[in-house]
């Protein structure tokens, strides 16, 4: 597949997701569409044994989520008159279908920060198993708060369950975006990489390679998936990968 909005190939068993182009930049409802299709495939899809989802841009990830599309929904609630209690249930937006299938699809999810990854895009990636981020003059974080805002995608729990709660409650009420460097020292980012471009190294070497020789791991859906679960309920990411 290979459109201004998605991209995909599989090379010796890794699935490459790119999403966006430079003409299509933003995450919308036909972005997330796409990808909650392709990596519905992807998970049932026994020669693919790792994802790994990066940004079709130079210099970003992704964009934030698209504003006009935000605003149509707002103003389409505004003009319903709807109004929720504080323990209503949560009804996910045109991303939460991809994100969840990342956490949950039998077979490790990597993050290729190839760029700029703030707010939605990168609570995109803290669904991910893995997040590399590839060095750069970039910035990575939720910096909501420095514009009223709050994040939106479930940052607000999936940052703490990466991090911590002290140190995922300081960067979002502080709304600092860090440098890849800063991310990684941080625990935000699993890893840092100093090696250009990140996408050819990894389907040649590296980190896929080793993950594809964990047979148990990639190939079995019964081992992998409860594995996933464990990590997503109690686990830290610096816990398992230091």
């Amino acid at each position: 597949m290979k459109t201004d909005i998605l991209a995909t190939e599989v090379i010796d068993k890794i699935a490459v997701v790119t999403l966006g182009s430079p003409k299509k930049m933003y995450f919308d409802m036909a972005m997330g569409d796409a990808l909650t299709e392709e990596l519905q495939a992807f998970a049932g899809n026994p020669d693919v044994r790792v994802v790994i989802i990066t940004g079709g841009t130079p210099g970003y990830f992704n964009r934030h989520f698209d504003i006009p599309a935000l605003i149509a929904i707002a103003e389409q609630i505004r003009a319903s008159g709807r109004q929720w209690p504080d323990n209503a249930s949560y009804h996910g937006g045109f991303f939460d279908k991809a994100m969840a299938i990342c956490e949950t699809m039998p077979k490790p999810v990597i993050a290729a920060i190839s760029g700029t990854a703030l707010a939605g895009a990168f609570e995109f990636t803290l669904a991910c198993d893995i997040r590399i981020a590839e060095d750069g003059d970039y910035l990575i974080g939720l910096p909501e708060t420095e514009l009223g805002l709050l994040p939106g995608a479930s940052g607000t729990q999936r940052l703490r369950r990466t991090v911590g709660m002290a140190a995922a409650l300081w960067h979002i009420l502080m709304g600092k975006p860090l440098s890849p460097r800063e991310a990684e020292a941080k625990g935000l980012s699993t890893k840092q990489s100093r090696v250009k471009p990140l996408i050819a190294r990894w389907k040649l070497q590296g980190i896929c390679r080793n993950i594809l020789r964990n047979r148990g791991l990639t190939l079995s859906a019964s081992s992998a998936a409860p594995m996933k679960r464990l990590w997503r309920m109690g686990w830290l990411s610096n816990e398992i990968f230091s």
